[in-house]
């Protein structure tokens, strides 16, 4: 789990960087004054209760005094006292008001003692220093040497637990000014920063209406002007009045209109030049429309920043005081309503310019205006020679992934010989692929979150330190899939006997294996979180899933025919099988683990089951943690009705009498005079169905109905009738998306209940072998855009409870120091790598075309010998 700090500083606006919580220092503060506390109380159980009562009862008499010399300064009759050396005053807080003498006991207790007076912070108590320091060198020296002999045991009792007493005292005080210090600090940015974005819309409205662009009235004819309607609203709402909701029928529209008429200019200008300066005059306002729209977009997006703003420090604020409640419960709820704004006041503002947007350019489409005003620009998911160095390595793996297609598959059918998919390592290079393709399709998620804002760092708790841009995940993944087409058209063209056998052909599976546990290692800084992610998703459920690891569960949910093939890597690795030659295997001399009870029985049924058992025992997990039988054991239901889809094909022996009757044309039921493997069979038309097959096919029409209401519903927020079957808010553009993926997964969910029926189960519904490797793109196709939309769900909604705080800061670039503003490789660089790899390939190229001359003219002229021999 990152830490909270981590999440701040990567969401923080860096031009109001100064303005946030200062979530590092509360965090020292609290610590030292945790730190005091508990060695005051240690002290309180090592002393004589005798001792106890006598600082008690002189703590009590300063408190006195101390409340008698606030009195009489504040009436004026008693001056401030001077300091030894007269050269300064110490300053006495007005503001002190000693706590009741009933918190103080009078006998020994575990318990901490809380404070009778709180000294204020100074510059001479700076807060990660000590909180109090002595106004000379003779003070200091004493304090020195008293802290000495404390720690020696020589010092007295009674005056070590008063210091520790007033120690504990200045540090919670400390740390309660300094809390407030930081609330008012946000209080009043954010108050600034609201004024300001009014402000801002006051001016914005008043320059439309004076930059050529008419307003045109609705029916119902507004009394006031545009300008007076909105600075009213916006004034009312900021000084909390309740004020009607601005809607679209409160505002009027732009019609791009001409302020002067043409007909009223002379004829003959009209005739020579009327065209023109109407061009001219439509020219001018576009480019006035284009200033308003980036004026508008301007002030959307600061206030949006401002929400996010507002997001961070009261999720600051909220973690600080349970931290602080935690450390000190007899203090608990003392910061409880003391918390800086949510964000709303700044949500409202936003929603009040994409209804202005809206109105003004997008004929009231709400969405469309969202679309627009958001922009998209300057959050660094392209650079130029990055899209380069991306743009012609995709040329690279269009041109090998087309070779391989046309070579290795096409072109052997066509001559009726084996395709790489008869080859015998060729699920090594299906798994692997698998993994490529999910590679692939991440990179594809990151970039539509960054693209809408969907802060999937913050949801995942990710450190931003080591997060990877959308491009640097397609570069990676570009990489690999150069390496795996090469090694795979390597194996392929080595094993037919099309190139010399330098390499043996086993070589290329096993060099793609090792590059593959390479990749899944190394950068170690990198790689090394989501292995602690799968270690706890694994452990399931003796470790409390977070969000994310709830998220690794549904992909591996995703990924059981990845995991066949990678188990089948592994004991194709283990057996020594990748050290035999093809002729060995088509004499059956490898792969005999394969027919293996232990392999086909247990290993592969555990691999199908093995995903949805995790998924079960973490929605029981969740349930344990927060007590809610609703979501988390309907979730566990979905899971265990899948599982038993996958149960009944591996375990139940009935599926073996699935049998074609060849005669028969009706609908019946077998008798018990028949045979017993015909018993409890149904007859439709020529096909015999046993009873099982039946049931069995009812339980996967059932799971697959049930995972799809799931998604959609409750993973995906949808399905709700009051918004056409649709959310509240959504954040894509277009709602034809989301009936579009709704009518898609419907299909798609019974594709992934395929996945986990294993393989030679016996099934009528079974996917045929050779479109496994289709089914399982497919299947993390689906669970890409099941991701897309399941994380916009849980940005707009705390759906689960995995947060404290329901709203989440959009994703913005804010100049965070994390892989993001990484420096990104020079241009030179690039056009080094690009001409390197362009001179490798012409080389290559010219030599081939040269071989192939030089053949072509021996074949020429040895041929008039061979027809004067024939002759």
């Amino acid at each position: 789990m990152v830490e909270f700090g981590l999440k701040l500083e990567d969401n923080k606006v860096d031009e109001w960087s100064s303005q946030y919580i200062d979530y590092e220092k509360l965090k020292a503060v609290l610590k030292r004054a945790k730190a005091s506390a508990e060695y005051r109380d240690g002290l309180l159980k090592r002393m004589p209760p005798g001792v106890v009562v006598e600082v008690v009862q002189e703590r009590r008499s300063r408190s006195s005094s101390l409340a008698l010399s606030d009195n009489l300064v504040s009436k004026g009759d008693l001056p401030p006292t001077p300091t030894s050396k007269g050269k300064g005053m110490v300053k006495i807080n007005k503001d002190y008001k000693p706590l009741s003498m009933g918190h103080y006991p009078l006998e020994v207790t575990d318990k901490q003692m809380s404070s009778s007076s709180f000294p204020e912070a100074t510059d001479a108590t700076p807060l990660l220093g000590e909180p109090i320091k002595e106004v000379n060198s003779w003070s200091n020296l004493h304090h020195t040497v008293f802290k000495v002999t404390s720690y020696l045991g020589l010092a007295d009792d009674r005056p070590l637990l008063l210091q520790a007493y007033g120690d504990a005292d200045d540090k919670l005080n400390l740390f309660k000014q300094t809390y407030e210090q930081e609330v008012n600090k946000v209080k009043d940015f954010y108050e600034k920063k609201t004024n300001e974005i009014s402000q801002r819309m006051e001016v914005l409205v008043e320059s439309a209406g004076t930059s050529g662009l008419n307003i045109k009235k609705q029916k119902h004819h507004i009394k006031s002007g545009l300008v007076e309607s909105i600075t009213q609203r916006f004034e009312s709402m900021l000084h909390g009045n309740s004020v009607r909701t601005l809607n679209e029928s409160s505002l009027p529209d732009l019609d791009f209109q001409f302020s002067a008429s043409l007909d009223d200019e002379d004829p003959g200008r009209k005739l020579e030049g009327g065209e023109t300066d109407k061009k001219k005059k439509k020219e001018e306002l576009a480019r006035n429309s284009d200033s308003i729209k980036r004026a508008i977009t301007d002030i959307y997006r600061t206030a949006k920043l401002l929400h996010n703003f507002s997001i961070m420090n009261y999720t600051g604020f909220v973690k600080i005081a349970k931290k602080f409640d935690k450390t000190f419960p007899e203090h608990k709820g003392i910061f409880k309503g003391n918390i800086c704004d949510d964000g709303k006041q700044a949500e409202v503002l936003a929603s009040k310019m994409e209804i202005i947007y809206s109105n003004w350019f997008c004929e009231g489409d709400i969405r469309e205006a969202q679309a627009q005003i958001l922009t998209k620009k300057g959050d660094g998911l392209l650079t130029d020679w990055s899209q380069l160095r991306l743009g012609y390595r995709l040329g690279m793996c269009s041109i090998l992934a087309m070779w391989v297609a046309w070579d290795c598959v096409w072109g052997q059918i066509s001559k009726g010989e084996v395709s790489i998919g008869g080859r015998s390592a060729f699920p090594v290079f299906r798994g692997i692929f698998g993994l490529l393709a999910w590679h692939w399709f991440w990179g594809m998620a990151v970039y539509v979150w960054t693209r809408y804002r969907i802060n999937y760092i913050y949801l995942f708790e990710f450190d931003p330190r080591n997060v990877d841009t959308p491009i640097d995940i397609f570069n990676d993944a570009v990489d690999e899939t150069l390496v795996f087409l090469i090694c795979m058209l390597m194996y392929y063209k080595a094993d037919a006997g099309d190139m010399p056998l330098w390499i043996p052909p086993r070589a290329y599976p096993s060099f793609l294996i090792l590059y593959t546990i390479k990749c899944l290692i190394f950068p170690w800084k990198m790689r090394r979180p989501l292995w602690i992610a799968i270690k706890q998703v694994v452990m399931a459920p003796f470790i409390s899933p977070t969000f994310f690891l709830t998220y690794v569960g549904d992909v591996f949910t995703s990924m059981v025919k990845v995991f066949q093939d990678l188990l089948w890597t592994v004991c194709f690795v283990a057996s020594g099988d990748f050290l035999l030659s093809e002729v060995d295997h088509q004499k059956g001399h490898i792969h005999a683990w394969t027919e293996q009870f232990w392999y086909k029985n247990i290993a592969i049924p555990l691999i199908c089951l093995m995903p949805l058992w995790i998924r079960f025992n973490q929605c029981l997990r969740r349930y344990l943690d927060t007590g809610k039988r609703m979501p988390n054991l309907a979730n566990a239901f979905k899971y265990a009705l899948s599982q038993s889809v996958t149960l009944f094909g591996v375990f139940h022996p009935l599926y073996l009498m699935h049998s074609r009757h060849e005669d028969s044309h009706t609908v019946s039921l077998t008798s018990d005079d028949d045979d017993d493997e015909q018993k409890g069979a149904i007859v439709i038309g020529n096909y015999r169905l046993n009873l099982f097959q039946l049931f069995w096919m009812g339980l996967f029409v059932s799971s697959s109905l049930y995972s799809f209401c799931w998604d959609v519903y409750m993973d995906w927020g949808l399905g709700r009738r009051e918004y056409d079957f649709l959310g509240p808010r959504l954040m894509f553009p277009r709602k034809s998306q989301y009936y579009t993926v709704i009518c898609a997964d419907l299909v798609l969910r019974f594709m992934w209940v395929l996945t986990l029926i294993p393989p030679q189960s016996g099934a009528n519904f079974e996917l045929p072998a050779y479109l496994t490797a289709i089914s399982m793109t497919v299947e993390l196709f689906r669970r890409t855009i099941w991701s897309l939309f399941r994380l916009e769900h849980e940005h707009r909604q705390n759906t689960e409870g995995f947060r404290r705080v329901n709203v989440v800061p959009l994703h913005f670039n804010t100049n965070h120091k994390h892989k993001y503003h990484q420096t990104t490789r020079v241009g030179w660089k690039v056009l080094l790598e690009i001409v390197v790899v362009t001179s490798i390939v012409a080389t290559i190229s010219a030599f081939s075309v040269i071989v192939a001359q030089r053949a072509t003219h021996q074949l020429q002229m040895s041929s008039p010998s061979s027809h004067a021999r024939d002759l």
